[in-house]
């Protein structure tokens, strides 16, 4: 998924399908970036609720993602990576399903 900030979530590969986004994690986790650079700066505030709220909501309700879902940065699971950028894993890393 992909999250802009025209106010549009869109779709990938989807929720019936495993992606590609983290090797090792493809089959028990969603890939969701946002597009933009934000290693200095945040998303707007309407592309991290699409995240944060709306797309997870959609998820919880459809059954693709359990209630009690962990938010990971991608450098969390990739070694050589710096995504999300540090000013927006800072921000995730205050949210309620942020896991280390």
């Amino acid at each position: 998924f992909v999250v802009g900030s025209d106010g549009y979530i869109y779709e990938g590969r989807g929720w019936n399908h495993i992606g590609r986004h983290t090797r090792g994690h493809n089959a028990i986790g969603y890939g969701v970036s946002i597009i933009g650079n934000y290693t200095a700066k945040l998303p707007s505030r309407h592309a991290m609720d699409l995240l944060r709220f709306q797309l997870v909501l959609c998820a919880v309700n459809g059954g693709g993602l359990t209630s009690n879902f962990t938010i990971q940065g991608h450098r969390q699971v990739v070694n050589y990576t710096s995504c999300p950028g540090d000013a927006l894993f800072s921000e995730i890393r205050s949210w309620e399903h942020f896991g280390e």
